[in-house]
């Protein structure tokens, strides 16, 4: 193994949002910052948008399903029992890939345990948060309209909403016959030019973006970081991370995939930002580590998951636009009058394109091959959008990541094992989503519906599984959780998680800005604290 004599005051470990965030505010302070990724860059000439089977890529070589997207020496595997895992290893991480909703969570979203005894509270409160979702919006350049009467006041957003089109307006409507709560969701995507970066043209190829109008970070935060000193390693694949004899991380053994030779980067501090599955596949890997309280890869979170897709006669143009247009918070607290405790959104987004909507695409409905394709095809193509509702399920500490006790990938790091299934009150909660599902598909006047469950003819709930939460979760005491308020680990005090991986709840709403807003906050406090912080050496008190 080849060492490195140098020593980082800082060492990142995946290169994603967190840690691009991460690497920007540590570089700008002057420390020295080196970032382990173990993909490449995703040039746009890499993304499947200029490309004319780009629907057929999306489905197969740009799959955000680990386990779909087979042969790409960037990933690692991961075994699932039920879960598509979507996730994407390279410069950016995941938001190469991803969709880029950014609703922020709830003041309630961080004290369930206060609410109802059935998840902990955070040791931080939407208060501590706040200023930091201003921020980062500004960083990353989000769309959205201010003054949601759902939501605590906040800063107007960098760029005004995304336009209305004639699918958002129908929506809008039906839930106004309704009488419910919905709002512009906001988005990490900008409806004017910002920060060098072009404005969306509304392709509505929403999977990635290769021009950064959809904040892919590799172009909107890794810039900013790379121009303050920060090094960037690609192709480079952590096995695990080194500790001394007082508990204290010492940096981390790596694989230079370009060379196939291993090396050790010696560090002050550590930061893993390697995702809710990467992350605690690592901590387990490293001889148990930063795992005495036994919840290094438990209380995996995913959110409760049940869909409708929906057809009206007027035509919208539904393939177009940006992939979300409104976002309802009417059902997002909890009400015991339900049976169930917590709450969900709706996610309300348009339609893929031609060939996507023939085989099928927010639901199994597609278009019958041979007699009766053209007419199917000419009243469903560009009449359709849909629904996703959301849900805040509960941690079970049996829902979680483990190692493989037979398999190991082509470095030797044994494969990740993931174990999910919803519990009975995410149960209950999908059966009342699916009604009122029913009730937007008949307020919009549809002329067909279709509900999309995710539950497969054996009866096993099979979610994609967008968003990985809680498998090292932060607390108030090393007993039930992995790290403190700070991201700070109890076992290891010079070494930080900062990735989804430290939720304590799951929310109703897609994860990326409360993710940002952490990494941020957590960030500069490394920073302003940093000589004191990484000359730790006992583990932190209760």
């Amino acid at each position: 193994m080849a060492a490195r004599d140098d020593v980082a005051d800082v060492l990142i470990i995946g290169s994603g949002a967190t840690g691009a965030i991460a690497a920007k505010v540590l570089g700008e302070a002057g420390l020295r910052v080196v970032c382990l990724e173990q993909g490449g860059w995703v040039e746009p000439k890499d993304h499947p948008h200029y490309s004319p089977d780009w629907q057929w890529q999306r489905r197969l070589r740009w799959n955000a399903d680990v386990n779909v997207r087979k042969g790409n020496a960037d990933d690692f595997p991961v075994h699932s029992n039920s879960s598509q895992v979507l996730m994407w290893n390279g410069v950016g991480g995941s938001t190469n890939v991803y969709g880029a909703l950014w609703p922020r969570y709830r003041p309630s979203d961080f004290r369930k345990g206060t609410e109802h005894g059935l998840q902990p509270d955070w040791p931080i409160s939407y208060e501590d948060l706040s200023a930091y979702y201003d921020r980062a919006d500004r960083l990353v350049g989000v769309s959205g309209l201010a003054g949601d009467p759902a939501m605590p006041p906040s800063d107007d957003y960098p760029t005004p909403p995304m336009p209305m089109q004639a699918a958002s307006r129908r929506l809008a409507q039906a839930f106004d016959r309704l009488d419910w709560h919905w709002w512009p969701v906001p988005a990490g995507v900008i409806s004017r030019n910002y920060d060098g970066r072009p404005a969306c043209h509304g392709c509505g190829i929403c999977n990635g973006c290769p021009r950064g109008s959809m904040s892919k970070f590799s172009t909107s935060v890794w810039p900013k970081a790379l121009e303050a000193g920060v090094e960037l390693r690609t192709y480079a694949r952590v096995i695990r991370i080194e500790k001394d004899r007082s508990g204290r991380a010492t940096g981390a053994v790596y694989v230079d995939r370009t060379t196939g030779r291993e090396h050790f980067q010696r560090a002050e501090t550590v930061i893993l930002a390697a995702n809710g599955v990467g992350t605690p596949r690592l901590l387990l890997a490293s001889d148990n580590l930063a795992n005495s309280s036994d919840q290094v890869g438990r209380n995996l979170l995913h959110h409760t998951l049940v869909a409708c897709e929906m057809w009206v006669d007027e035509p919208l143009a539904a393939h177009t636009g940006y992939v979300a247009a409104l976002i309802s918070r009417q059902f997002a607290e909890t009400d015991l009058s339900r049976g169930f405790v917590n709450g969900f959104n709706f996610n309300c987004v348009t339609t893929g394109g031609a060939g996507e909507q023939a085989i099928g695409f927010l639901s199994d409905a597609h278009a019958p091959w041979g007699a009766g394709h053209h007419q199917w095809f000419a009243r469903h193509f560009g009449h359709g959008f849909g629904a996703f509702a959301i849900g805040d399920d509960l941690p079970h500490p049996d829902n979680r990541i483990t190692l493989s006790t037979s398999e190991r990938d082509a470095d030797g790091v044994p494969v990740a094992e993931l174990f999910y299934q919803p519990r009975d009150n995410d149960k209950k909660m999908m059966r009342y989503m699916l009604d009122r599902l029913v009730d937007i598909a008949k307020a919009t006047g549809a002329f067909e519906y279709r509900l999309q469950d995710y539950t497969d003819a054996q009866g096993i709930y099979r979610t994609p599984a967008w968003h990985l939460l809680g498998t090292a979760r932060m607390g108030k005491t090393p007993d039930m959780s992995v790290v403190n308020k700070w991201h700070q680990c109890w076992d290891v005090p010079n070494l930080y998680i900062i990735d989804g991986s430290v939720f304590t709840t799951g929310g109703v709403v897609n994860p990326t800005p409360t993710v940002c807003a952490l990494a941020l906050r957590a960030a500069e406090n490394l920073r302003d604290n940093f000589r004191e912080l990484s000359r730790t050496t006992r583990p932190l008190a209760a």
